[in-house]
């Protein structure tokens, strides 16, 4: 029974895995309407991921928000990915940390 137990959650880590990587790659090409409606479908099921996982769908969520002009919902989803980094360094790879910055410095340079 365990070794089913074990190979039930690696297929939900995959499944989690695969719709977030797929959402992040919508967004990089520019489908953001996709990536949004992705990333809203996963909130629910995010709760449960790990560290890294959720804050990489905070940040992803937050882009999007933010490259679609809406800046309300960006700054909720960047500020709670800049808390998880600040709570775990290194939570977000580097690249994912640079975007981070520079997505949280131009909300705050913005009118």
């Amino acid at each position: 029974m365990s070794r089913a137990l074990a190979v039930l959650l690696a297929l939900t880590v995959a499944a989690c895995g695969g719709a977030l990587s797929s959402a992040k790659t919508d967004f990089k090409k520019g489908r953001l309407a996709k990536a949004k409606v992705d990333l809203v479908a996963l909130e629910a099921e995010s709760r449960d991921w790990t560290d890294r996982e959720r804050a990489e769908y905070a940040l992803y969520r937050g882009l999007v928000h933010l490259s679609l002009g809406d800046r309300d919902s960006a700054t909720v989803w960047l500020h709670e990915a800049r808390a998880m980094e600040d709570a775990r360094p290194r939570t977000l790879g580097e690249e994912d940390r640079t975007r981070l910055k520079v997505a949280l410095e131009s909300l705050a340079g913005a009118p």
